[in-house]
């Protein structure tokens, strides 16, 4: 059914929102309000409301949906007891699910996002990030085996010594004599983004056609 799809998807956002507003992450923040997420015990706390709320009826809307599910299995086509089921549940679905739609609206609107803190967590594993990527560049040169090998002993001396991955793979392949590619390039994580950049840009397309119709 759409509305437990749709529950699961925003509840999705939600637990991606309470991971990253963690204070040891940091990436992204609740809009805050007097008396809205307050700690009743640490006064500077400031806990995600709208996102606690979606993640909850994510939770929520499943079970509940089940009764609907095991209502379609019944003789005729209103027989006593089994339609009769799914009407409050199926209110408690939609009740739920039209809730989460609200707040995950209001969560969006509102939400606060620190590019520097993400930055700050792009950098903790010095290049290693993108080791897929460099991986793949690689492995045209020194064949897939080798490459792997290499990035892997270069990724290890760059946890041990926390080093940069970009500056180790450098010798790494100097000492080879292979001519790598431009590893600065390689390791920049804003340039290994894939097509998140187009499904964003077709996904706010969208969103402003659909609400330039509410408005006609």
């Amino acid at each position: 059914m759409r509305f437990l799809i749709a529950a699961g998807a925003l509840g999705k956002l939600a637990a991606d929102v309470l991971v990253l507003t963690r204070t040891e992450i940091g990436e992204v923040a609740e809009e805050q309000a007097p008396g809205r997420g307050a700690s009743s015990a640490m006064p500077h706390k400031h806990n995600p409301v709208y996102s606690t709320l979606v993640a909850t009826a994510a939770r929520q809307l499943p079970p509940i949906a089940l009764v609907l599910f095991g209502s379609m299995a019944v003789e005729d086509e209103r027989s006593s007891g089994g339609w009769h089921a799914e009407w409050q549940p199926l209110r408690e679905c939609l009740r739920i699910g039209a809730g989460a739609a609200a707040n995950a609206a209001s969560l969006a609107a509102a939400l606060r996002v620190s590019p520097e803190a993400m930055a700050a967590n792009l950098r903790l594993t010095h290049g290693a990030i993108v080791s897929e990527r460099v991986n793949a560049a690689l492995a045209p040169l020194l064949g897939k085996t080798n490459a792997k090998r290499l990035l892997a002993e270069v990724t290890s001396a760059a946890e041990r010594d926390g080093a940069d991955l970009a500056d180790l793979l450098t010798v790494a392949l100097e000492e080879a004599g292979v001519a790598g590619p431009n590893l600065p390039g390689l390791f920049d994580p804003s340039g290994y983004t894939g097509m998140s950049g187009p499904l964003v840009d077709r996904t706010l397309e969208r969103f402003e056609t659909v609400r330039q119709g509410e408005f006609a």
